[in-house]
C-alpha cells in the first residue's frame, strides 16, 4: 500500500454566529471547536483503489492558512466533495472511503460507495482533476 501525498489546492475556514468563544470554561472544548474545508488532489499521479490512499496532513493545512501560532488538532473529519475528472469530456466521480490517524487523513478511492466495502477505483493521474476532493475537518486550537 502507497502513500500518496495529496496537493492541497484551498482550505475555508467555515465562520457562522457560534464562532465566538464561550464565557463558561466548563465546556469550554465544545465551545472552541471550528470547522474548515480541505479541498485536496493527487497532483496528476496515480492512486490506485485498494492498494494505495491520498494522504493529507489536515492540522498542517489548516495552521498554513491561519497563520496564527496555534496548534491544530483534528478531532473529526469526513469527505463533504467526491473527486471529479474529465477524460475529454467524459467525467468520472470518485468517492472515497477515509481513516484519520492523528491529524492526518488517508482517503481510499471508491466508485460506488463512502463505505469500506465500496467497489475500490483508481485515479488516474494523467486525466485532468475539475473537482478535487472536499474534507471538512472539526478542529481545535490550542
Amino acid at each position: 500500500m502507497a502513500a500518496v501525498t495529496g496537493t492541497v489546492r484551498n482550505v475555508v475556514i467555515e465562520r457562522g454566529s457560534d464562532d465566538a468563544r464561550a464565557a463558561s470554561t466548563t465546556n469550554y472544548a465544545i465551545a472552541s471547536l471550528k470547522r474548515a474545508t480541505v479541498y485536496l488532489d493527487p497532483n496528476g499521479t496515480d492512486v490506485a483503489g485498494g492498494t494505495d490512499t491520498l494522504d493529507c496532513n489536515l492540522a498542517t493545512a489548516i495552521q498554513n492558512i491561519t497563520r496564527n501560532g496555534k496548534t491544530v488538532t483534528v478531532r473529526t473529519c469526513c469527505v463533504s466533495q467526491a473527486l471529479v475528472n474529465d477524460n475529454s469530456g467524459t467525467e468520472t466521480a470518485y468517492a472515497g472511503y477515509l481513516t484519520v490517524s492523528s491529524n492526518t487523513v488517508s482517503i481510499t478511492p471508491k466508485s460506488t460507495s463512502y463505505l469500506t466495502g465500496g467497489t475500490n477505483a483508481t485515479i488516474t493521474g494523467s486525466v485532468p482533476v475539475v473537482q478535487p476532493y472536499g474534507v471538512f475537518v472539526a478542529y481545535t486550537e490550542a
